[in-house]
């Protein structure tokens, strides 16, 4: 499409990541981590990569954003946030579980599976298991919240694990026959993975855009209610 622009928000982990792409592709991206609150930082950033590249709201003919799980404040905002922008302007919105776009980048390990490894807190790990095959990226398993004393019993050789979450998980899974650990290259999302032609296999087009929050929130729990 000629005019086709995205505009891509990811706020479910530690940084607020921002990306803008075109028809020939990556325009510009930014990674961004401040003091203050989401909801604070969003719409100004995005005033200024849009506003840095000649562009506005306008000219955006599509909007993703990630789903989580992550930080929970972080997913609505940036849900609410895209959701505000489509009930004014009619731009459509794709969403994007952060667990999928955390493995994207390692989907070309071919015959490997991938565990995207989030730190949940409350000594607990986000994840799902995906299987890399014929350049595709196959999720095996439900998006997750457990003990790493679990894992042994969820990953499958040959796996390659990585993410935040192996600040607490690595111990139970060094050792283990087939498993590959990656530290750091791989612990947060790329902007530019948002907005990646190839990523657009595995995005459903029906895919509600409502938070994967992986486990219940402590409003939930406290108040016995559930938060869609």
């Amino acid at each position: 499409m000629a005019n086709r622009h995205i505009l891509a928000i990811d706020n479910s982990m530690d940084f607020l990541n921002i990306a803008l792409a075109g028809p020939g592709g990556l325009i510009d991206e930014r990674r961004i981590k401040e003091a203050r609150s989401p909801s604070q930082i969003l719409p100004g950033n995005i005033r200024d990569i849009l506003s840095a590249n000649g562009l506005s709201l306008d000219d955006i003919t599509e909007l993703r954003v990630t789903l989580g799980p992550g930080s929970f404040t972080g997913i609505r905002v940036g849900i609410s946030f895209c959701k505000g922008i489509r009930a004014a302007s009619n731009i459509p919105v794709r969403g994007i579980p952060t667990l999928d776009a955390l493995a994207f980048p390692l989907m070309d390990r071919d015959g490997s599976y991938l565990c995207p490894l989030i730190d949940a807190k409350k000594s607990e790990v986000f994840l799902a298991l995906y299987r890399a095959a014929d350049g595709k990226l196959l999720r095996q398993a439900p998006y997750m919240a457990v003990k790493p004393d679990q894992l042994p019993s969820i990953v499958k050789p040959p796996c390659i694990c990585f993410g935040t979450g192996l600040r607490i998980a690595e111990g139970h899974l060094a050792g283990l026959d087939g498993v590959t650990i990656i530290r750091g290259t791989y612990d947060h999302i790329r902007p530019a993975t948002l907005v990646d032609e190839r990523i657009e296999a595995i995005l459903g087009e029906a895919l509600p855009l409502n938070p994967i929050y992986g486990r219940r929130s402590e409003a939930e729990i406290k108040f016995n209610v559930t938060v869609d």
